[in-house]
């Protein structure tokens, strides 16, 4: 039984390590073709806070899994159920940060109550992010999508882990995927967002990373 948690670690430090590589890959090259600024700062601030720490996490939890007798499944489980705040945390730094270099040709990005994104603060930004999420229009309908995908996490956390590191690099570049909201309202979160236009990249002489 040991030797199968071998694998599973090594397995997985190293699929959280290849999908780390594709990501930096995928953002040099966009850098070297040069054609599209938004993406490049975008794709650099997302590896920044969200791709690197969820890899060196991932990295961490599957070795660790390797120096253990008899881990169970359940520990790496429960390690991944507690990991998805701090996904959300790295999200928010990470659109935080974007949205004071990215401008929208129909204005800023503001939240529901009307406020600034970009002039918030991170922690204030947090606070408002958890609130809009479990008030508004259809609430028990996203407990109950959330107690499902928990559940997700806990029986098939390695593929829910590597899921999630790939698809938050993704999800934080996009204000529509980082900041919408099920209880917003609309018929889809983040249409509000959607309606912003044409992104372009704002800042000059000062990357805001």
């Amino acid at each position: 039984m040991h030797a199968w948690w071998v694998v599973l670690g090594l397995g997985g430090a190293g699929a959280a390590l290849g999908i780390l590589l594709v990501q930096v890959l995928f953002w040099q090259r966009l850098r070297r073709v040069g054609g599209d600024p938004v993406g490049i700062f975008t794709q650099g601030v997302a590896l920044r806070w969200v791709g690197v720490p969820l890899a060196a996490l991932h990295v961490v939890l599957f070795l660790l899994l390797t120096r253990l007798d008899q881990p169970g499944w359940w520990i790496g489980g429960v390690a991944t159920v507690l990991s998805v705040p701090v996904r959300r945390l790295l999200n928010l730094k990470a659109i935080a940060v974007i949205v004071r270099g990215i401008g929208y040709e129909r204005g800023p990005v503001a939240d529901r109550d009307g406020d600034q994104v970009d002039r918030q603060s991170y922690w204030r930004l947090v606070r408002s992010w958890y609130r809009h999420e479990y008030t508004g229009h259809n609430v028990s309908d996203v407990i109950a999508i959330k107690i499902l995908g928990l559940l997700v996490h806990l029986l098939f956390w390695p593929l829910a882990a590597l899921g999630a590191q790939a698809s938050h690099v993704l999800m934080c570049q996009d204000p529509a995927d980082a900041l919408g909201h099920s209880t917003d309202g609309h018929e889809r979160p983040g249409d509000a967002f959607r309606a912003l236009g044409t992104p372009y990249v704002r800042f000059a002489g000062r990357d805001p990373r």
